[in-house]
This record gives structure tokens, C-alpha cells and sequence, in this order.
């Protein structure tokens, strides 16, 4: 293992360095953007993949991490982290064991699903783990990933608030292109207008009456001007 104190040059490629006190102050100025704004912080751990960062990102005010991946969301937790959230579905039969193995450990567990036989595997899975899997159903903006918005995500929710093993616990929608818009302040327009449709969906679940204490979307690429 190389000590304290040797040169970054020696380091052996590839390797994390991170400037601390511009960490501090990008930890300090997200912070502050969002003190008034009643909006919690809930960054996404697969820009640094370390555990360690993200018990600096909770530290300073988050109220959890993200993870794109089944296998981030284990490297997390084995690092101490337990307030996780995973943003992409888990589809394959060892990767829900997987998941569920987590939340068995992890009560702050949360999973995301986007289609309605996914949701039932989720549910069958925690059923023979003896647990109740939290969820969030993950809502389309555009392409990239998710169940559409409006009638087809409500459906889903209203799946997964019947099935037995599954807590529903709101949604999640994110535009990935927004970060790519240069401009702030067309890129502020662009990103309301693209998130309309969630929203709307949003609207719709707190109608049917589901839970919907969770809202996530936009990114830190979407707050930089």
C-alpha cells in the first residue's frame, strides 16, 4: 500500500484523486443553492464510486445516494453507506436476489422498476426473503429509461401499492440530456418543459391517492450555470 505523503505522480494508473477543498466547496455551494428551496440533495454516486465521498455528501445535508447498478449498491453499503437508492432496474433473477440481500440488511433500501413484470419479480423475491421491498416507480423523460409518464406509470404504481412484498414510496425521473444544454437559462427552460409530463404524473399519483413522498429528478449537470 503507498503511504502518506508520495507523490501523485507515483501513483499507480488508474487512480481517484480528489482536490478536497474544492470538494468542500462544491459540497458547501450545492448546499447553499438549495437552503431555500425546500429541495433535498440525493447525488449520484456513480460520478465517484466511493463510499467515502458519498459519507461526505450525507454529511453535509443529503438525504441518501444514488446508485446506477446493483454492484455499486453493494460496494456502498459494504463501505458504510446504507442510504441508498438505485435508479435503474434490476432484471435478472441474481441481480434482484442480489438487491434483496440488501435490503434485507439495509432498511433504507430503495429500488426502481419500470415495467409491470419486473415489479412482480421484485415482489415474489422479497416474498421468499421474508421482507417488503421499498420501490419507486422510474418515469420516462424521453428515451432513455423508464415506463412512460401518465396513464401507463400510474397503472405501475397502482401494480406495485397492491403487491404484498412491495412498498411503494413515489417516483423518480430524470432527463439525461439536460446537462448537455449549454446555457443555463435554456437549459433551465428546456429541462421544465421536458419534465412537464412527470410532473403531470406526479399529480395523478397523489390523486389515486398513492404515496408519493419521493419526487427525484435534475442533477447537478442541470445546476451549473
Amino acid at each position: 500500500m503507498i503511504g502518506i505523503g508520495v507523490s501523485k505522480w507515483e501513483l499507480d494508473t488508474p487512480a481517484l484523486c480528489v482536490d478536497l477543498d474544492k470538494l468542500d466547496q462544491n459540497l458547501t455551494t450545492m448546499k447553499a443553492k438549495l437552503a431555500s428551496t425546500g429541495v433535498a440533495t440525493r447525488p449520484h454516486a456513480k460520478t465517484h464510486k466511493c463510499p467515502a465521498i458519498a459519507k461526505l455528501q450525507l454529511a453535509s445535508g443529503s438525504i441518501g445516494i444514488c446508485a446506477a447498478k446493483v454492484s455499486e449498491a453493494e460496494a456502498l453499503f459494504a463501505g458504510g453507506v446504507d442510504k441508498i437508492l438505485m435508479t435503474t432496474s434490476n432484471v435478472t433473477a441474481n441481480k434482484i436476489r442480489r438487491a434483496m440481500k440488501i435490503r434485507e440488511a439495509n432498511t433504507s433500501f430503495i429500488q426502481a422498476v419500470d415495467y409491470a413484470p419486473n415489479a412482480r419479480d421484485l415482489n415474489d423475491a422479497a416474498k421468499e426473503a421474508g421482507i417488503a421491498a421499498d420501490v419507486v416507480i422510474d418515469v420516462a423523460v424521453g428515451t432513455r429509461s423508464g415506463v412512460p409518464a401518465g396513464r401507463q406509470a400510474l397503472e405501475l404504481a397502482q401494480l406495485v401499492d397492491q403487491l404484498p412484498n412491495l412498498t411503494l414510496r413515489g417516483m423518480i425521473s430524470y432527463d439525461g440530456g439536460a446537462q448537455h444544454i449549454k446555457g443555463f437559462k435554456t437549459r433551465l427552460e428546456r429541462s421544465l418543459k421536458n419534465y412537464e409530463p412527470s410532473v403531470q404524473t406526479f399529480e395523478m399519483m397523489k390523486k389515486a391517492g398513492l404515496n408519493t413522498e419521493i419526487f427525484s429528478g435534475g442533477g447537478t449537470g442541470t445546476t451549473t450555470s
